[in-house]
């Protein structure tokens, strides 16, 4: 709908779309920023499209039926289907999209698989999604990335766009059907930073940072994590490093690489942590385990 990604500025809006053609490679990922007077008639292409919403609202119209769209949605529309977009004047939509052709579909079997999951999933031709803050974070990473490699060449550029796009319809398979959400709440938000955790437990987290995701103090967002879990924060992260490096030394035996995969740079903490909470040291924990095998 507007022009190629990354020539056009939060500052330069369009009152009309524009219809780049897709590459050779059959993904294009760009931006378009609507002014308050965008207008869109109904058209099809014969293309998918993956919308990311962060700014404004408005709707997506369809047939003769209009689905609601706002901050934080992604969307999904088949290729074929006749559709437009109606920005809110007062708050005009800016929509990244990364477009894929049906032909890399037939030729993904990563696609093949996927595409199915979106309509058993939702059961709806136009799944839509509201993003809690680490999928927001998540999406937003995923498209800044494939703008960077689609302005290189090659096959490494290449097989990072097709993974950026398999990366995207997965944290729409995984997300919450916006039917069910009016709005991102509270709980939702932390729910959110519980995501980040699982899948970044192994790297330095600060309390800010998870706080920052819900918009909350520190102080506020230690007070409604230990409600939610029933644990400190450092203990319910120490819990999820310690459970990991136990998967580690079952399936390696090797003490130092469990302490680093599961966080722990320092070895000399990590047998300190190990014992605390296991009750053995990690070579105790590794005899016990052969002790079971034998």
């Amino acid at each position: 709908m507007d022009q190629t990604p990354g020539n056009v500025g939060p500052d330069l809006r369009r009152s009309r779309p524009a219809y780049p053609p897709l590459p050779e490679t059959g993904i294009l990922v760009f931006e378009s920023h609507h002014s308050s007077t965008f207008t869109m008639e109904p058209r099809r292409f014969d293309f998918n499209k993956l919308c990311w919403i962060p700014v404004g609202g408005g709707s997506f119209e369809f047939d003769s039926s209009r689905l609601p769209v706002e901050k934080d949605s992604l969307l999904f529309i088949p290729a074929g289907s006749e559709h437009r977009f109606v920005d809110n004047p007062m708050a005009p939509l800016t929509l990244v999209f990364a477009h894929f052709s049906e032909q890399l579909v037939h030729e993904s079997r990563a696609l093949r698989m996927l595409m199915p999951e979106l309509h058993h999933r939702f059961q709806s031709q136009y799944p839509v999604v509201r993003l809690n803050s680490y999928r927001r974070g998540a999406v937003r990473d995923s498209f800044k990335k494939m703008l960077v490699e689609q302005s290189r060449e090659g096959n490494e550029a290449t097989a990072l766009l097709y993974a950026g796009l398999i990366d995207l319809l997965v944290y729409l398979l995984r997300g919450e059907p916006a039917q069910k959400m009016a709005s991102l709440s509270r709980e939702q938000a932390l729910d959110g930073t519980l995501d980040y955790i699982e899948e970044y437990f192994h790297t330095p987290i600060r309390v800010k940072d998870l706080a920052a995701m819900c918009d909350l103090s520190s102080r506020r967002y230690t007070d409604l994590f230990k409600k939610r879990t029933g644990k400190t924060i450092v203990k319910y992260l120490s819990e999820r490093r310690m459970a990991y490096a136990q998967e580690r030394l079952r399936e390696t035996g090797q003490i130092k690489y469990a302490a680093i995969a599961s966080g722990y740079n320092d070895v000399t903490h990590f047998y300190r942590v190990f014992k605390r909470t296991t009750g053995m040291t990690p070579g105790e924990y590794i005899e016990k385990i052969r002790e079971v095998k034998e």
